[in-house]
């Protein structure tokens, strides 16, 4: 079957890319870092020398913040711009470093290189960065109609029962998922066709991601489905080991940062997988000119330019 082709190819595409990989984590790892030192230097200063870390590490304790009094604006203030700021510079190193993924995962791509990887990068950049804006714009709308509707509707409606008010809200929830994996199919046909048309216009490659998407939209919609599940039982597992680790050494503490990483770069591992997925069914299902017609309409071509 083309599907479970298309992972098994998407899988060995990712893993060559590895190297790509680690740069994503790297770039990212250090854009964080960006945001938590100033943050940690205005809670030092802000907390001082009292015994406010003794108290926050048996867990979160609002009373602590509530009595830092003015100090307390001071740290949201640089919380929030800090966020913002890292949001926006992420969001564009994204666009830059998805470009450089797809180019990198390929079927004529050989062994991985930095150089190429940068280069496919900043080819790509700007129509990447439209292709994100435009499919994520289009998610959000898609999410607003089909969970914003049932919601007016249901806190407005006085009259309807308890029982219905959860069948509706589950049914939105349940349209919403099925409607995320088609959304995400037609980003990634339209970045792996933009990645090998350099030429062409973003409006072009996202018109032929949803086309690509509807046209071969079984067998793209489950495997986007098994790639999404096998993510999501990462997350999962995530969330499950990392709240529950709480070190109390610095050993511990260290090693808390080491498997966190790990986890981070696989979650990134399994999204290039998707990458390379996508890209490598449409590789397989691209539409190809038979030879013999080719050499037909060539020859006749030649013939008209004979004179006499």
């Amino acid at each position: 079957m083309k599907i479970f082709s298309s992972l098994k190819s998407g899988f060995y595409r990712a893993w060559r890319s590895r190297k790509g990989i680690l740069i994503v984590w790297l770039v990212f790892f250090l854009l964080v870092l960006v945001f938590i030192y100033p943050l940690r230097a205005s809670l030092k200063t802000a907390f001082s020398s009292s015994m406010i870390t003794e108290r926050l590490a048996g867990g979160l304790d609002i009373e602590v913040f509530s009595d830092l009094g003015p100090t307390l604006k001071t740290i949201l203030s640089s919380v929030t711009g800090g966020f913002i700021m890292v949001y926006l510079v992420g969001f564009l190193l994204n666009a830059f470093l998805t470009a450089g993924l797809f180019g990198s995962v390929r079927k004529e791509t050989g062994k991985f290189s930095a150089r190429e990887f940068f280069n496919a990068a900043s080819k790509s950049f700007w129509p990447f960065l439209a292709i994100s804006l435009v499919i994520t714009l289009t998610l959000n709308f898609v999410l607003g109609v089909v969970l914003g509707i049932p919601v007016g509707v249901v806190s407005s409606s006085e009259t309807m029962p308890e029982t219905t008010r959860f069948a509706v809200m589950i049914s939105a929830g349940a349209v919403a998922l099925l409607l995320i994996p088609v959304v995400l199919l037609a980003a990634d046909y339209s970045r792996a066709w933009k990645s090998t048309h350099e030429n062409e216009s973003f409006l072009k490659a996202i018109g032929f991601g949803f086309s690509r998407t509807f046209s071969k939209f079984w067998s793209s919609y489950i495997m986007m489905v098994l790639v999404i599940l096998t993510q999501s039982a990462l997350g999962i597992l995530i969330m499950i080991i990392l709240p529950a680790w709480k070190p109390v050494t610095g050993g511990g503490v260290f090693l808390l940062l080491i498997v966190s990483q790990l986890l981070f770069f696989a979650r990134l591992l399994l999204k290039t997988w998707r990458y390379a997925s996508v890209t490598s069914m449409m590789e397989e299902t691209a539409l190809t000119i038979p030879v013999n017609t080719y050499n037909i309409n060539d020859e006749q071509g030649r013939s008209n330019q004979i004179p006499g």
